[in-house]
């Protein structure tokens, strides 16, 4: 077998369409399409394009699989253009992979290049959605044996599946014809709770369940699990006749922002705020619409929804559920084209929707304009790298999100200053913001700078500065560069467990971004865990303490962490507080030393258990000597 899994990690859409007009790059033979004669596009939903501009013809076959005009392969046809002799498309929504196996079967032989995706509906994932998110009536229970399904679905028989159909397509390709899987795309940011707490999205009336960030999370998650089970099923596949690529346009959509609920963006999908949405999604934005009462009397755990969700025992919460699988297999008469694999409870409430309304609501949750063209350059792409292995050639080298950018990492070039993870982190925005706030009205090739934490063994300097005559600036795209500073240079080192940051430099075009901590003189190698020591003394009065640290308490002169915490515990009456950071580590490798009063008797109960240390980020062991 011949399989080539590109990593297509962000390819731009304007770099993809001058490689496709032969703008550039256009003396290789990799780059001549007349070879694509007799090519097709199956598989489910996502291959048919499901909303995505207008019916693609007004045959009675492509009206009941919902394909569209501005489909990925509807692009892809109208690039390769009049070298195309024969175009067979047939993938159609909600089709299975039983079904997908019928799609090759119908296919005649000699293909020079296939496109499709599959699996989605192996995994029951339009009930998923339904049931978690699109239902009113839907209930937490319900929402966890779909999702139960899929997962379960995706290790029992996902990777056999897709094995099956690709070498039974394998003999409808013509020698080094060439056969690009898409994989799927996550839906969700799950970094804020903007969606659960001031969006509905429930359709047309209620507000359903909450869609939370650990919901939004295990979706994504079961996307990814999805991916995973499809490169498996790519990679066991026994073909001989094709050459199989795999494109995954997931890293253009997080790198673009394209996914729902992203941080700041509005419900409505029309809102400036979504123009990156690569999604269809329903207007959510109905902030004014109450929300559920599960909502407003419980924190956003799930074990809270179930004692709320009523007096039902197990067993007839069990029957209820039961009682509406029945009626949706029901209704299942009066739906033309069930778009499930028979294992699927698609809910009555979403078939009802799918009967009224069709592809109006069919399209929720799949890719919308910007996405099929997203989905469209990365598969031209992988054609384009495979077309090259056919010709034993050296394949194009695929642009990445990163392609104009560089990054230097201080700690690779030799660099001894590092800061806490937390507060670098947590100067990011507020440097965006300032600078975004500094910016000059005529003036080109500015430079904004800000020292943070200074005098603390935190001290960093950020900077941002343009050149080659910019003058504009994006708040947006600068927190994405200082952030990847912080994310791409240090972590995930074993022998830097407490994920110290040592910054660098980023360069993006015309901007140039720098995050550089200024103490290089403290201990070496870094601390793997935090150290200090305790001495408290009884003074009749008071209890007097002196405490030593590495490794915490480094931003803040202890002000946010060892005094509170303090007080936290013994309540008021710390008194002669004095904090100092020292030049360099003493001979105890100690980085400061913190001295106050304290109310008597308080050694026990909050030092010498290390209570106080220990939640102020310092040793949980080793207790505080002293006779207080």
């Amino acid at each position: 077998m011949r399989i080539s899994l590109v990593p297509l990690l962000g390819l731009s859409l304007s770099l993809t369409w001058r490689f496709a007009l032969g703008t550039s790059d256009n003396t290789t033979d990799y780059d001549d399409w007349s070879w694509v004669k007799k090519w097709a596009a199956i598989g489910d939903s996502f291959t048919a394009g499901i909303g995505s501009g207008v019916i693609y013809s007004s045959s009675a076959d492509d009206i009941s699989c919902s394909r569209y005009d501005y489909s990925y392969p509807a692009i892809m046809n109208r690039f390769f253009g009049s070298s195309v002799t024969n175009f067979t498309y047939l993938a159609c929504s909600g089709d299975t992979s039983a079904d997908i196996a019928k799609q090759i079967d119908a296919l005649d032989s000699g293909q020079d290049l296939v496109v499709m995706t599959a699996g989605g509906n192996d995994l029951c994932l339009s009930s998923m959605i339904a049931s978690c998110i699109l239902s009113p009536v839907s209930s937490y229970a319900n929402c966890e044996r779909t999702m139960d399904y899929a997962e379960s679905a995706v290790e029992d028989y996902l990777k056999g599946n897709i094995q099956s159909l690709l070498e039974s397509l394998d003999a409808k390709m013509t020698q080094n014809g060439i056969v690009v899987f898409n994989y799927y795309a996550k839906y969700f940011d799950d970094s804020t709770d903007d969606c659960a707490t001031s969006q509905t999205w429930a359709w047309p009336i209620g507000s359903g369940l909450p869609l939370t960030t650990d919901r939004r999370s295990r979706m994504n998650s079961l996307v990814d699990k999805t991916n995973a089970a499809l490169k498996e099923g790519l990679e066991a596949a026994s073909v001989s006749n094709m050459i199989l690529v795999a494109s995954d346009w997931d890293p253009w959509v997080s790198k673009r922002s394209g996914y729902m609920c992203m941080p700041g963006a509005s419900g409505d999908p029309a809102d400036a705020s979504n123009d990156g949405l690569m999604f269809f999604k329903l207007d959510t934005s109905q902030a004014e619409a109450p929300l559920h009462d599960e909502l407003r009397r419980r924190s956003l755990g799930e074990e809270s929804w179930l004692q709320y969700e009523g007096n039902l025992t197990a067993a007839q919460e069990e029957e209820e559920e039961e009682e509406k699988w029945r009626q949706a297999m029901l209704l299942h008469e009066l739906v033309e084209r069930d778009v499930v694999t028979p294992d699927c409870d698609n809910g009555l409430v979403k078939r009802l929707l799918g009967l009224l309304l069709g592809d109006g609501i069919g399209k929720i949750f799949h890719p919308n304009q910007l996405g099929h063209e997203v989905i469209a350059s990365f598969a031209l792409n992988a054609a384009r790298s495979a077309r090259a292995q056919s010709l034993d050639e050296t394949g194009p080298s695929c642009t990445s999100a990163n392609a104009f950018t560089t990054l230097s990492c201080a700690q690779k070039n030799g660099s001894h200053a590092y800061a806490t993870d937390s507060a670098l982190y947590a100067n990011t925005a507020n440097f965006c913001k300032a600078a975004k706030a500094q910016v000059p009205a005529e003036r080109t090739n500015w430079a904004y700078s800000h020292t943070y934490d200074s005098g603390t063994l935190d001290e960093a300097i950020f900077t941002v500065q343009l050149s080659n005559g910019a003058n504009a600036f994006d708040e947006d795209e600068c927190n994405k560069a200082v952030n990847r500073i912080l994310d791409d240079c240090d972590g995930d080192d074993p022998d830097n467990p407490m994920n110290w940051k040592f910054g660098g430099k980023l360069v993006d075009g015309s901007y140039s971004y720098t995050i550089a901590p200024q103490r290089d003189n403290r201990p070496w190698p870094v601390p793997t865990e935090p150290t200090g020591s305790c001495k408290g003394s009884y003074k009749f009065l008071w209890d007097s303490y002196t405490i030593y640290g590495a490794g915490w308490a480094s931003w803040d002169s202890g002000q946010k962490t060892l005094r509170p915490n303090s007080t936290h515990c013994f309540g008021k009456g710390l008194t002669k507080w004095k904090f100092t950071y020292y030049d360099e580590p003493n001979d105890d490798g100690m980085e400061w030393k913190a001295t106050f009063r304290s109310p008597i008797w308080t050694r026990a109960r909050c030092y010498n258990n290390n209570k106080v240390q220990a939640a102020s980020g310092g040793p949980s062991s080793g207790g505080c000597k002293g006779n207080g």
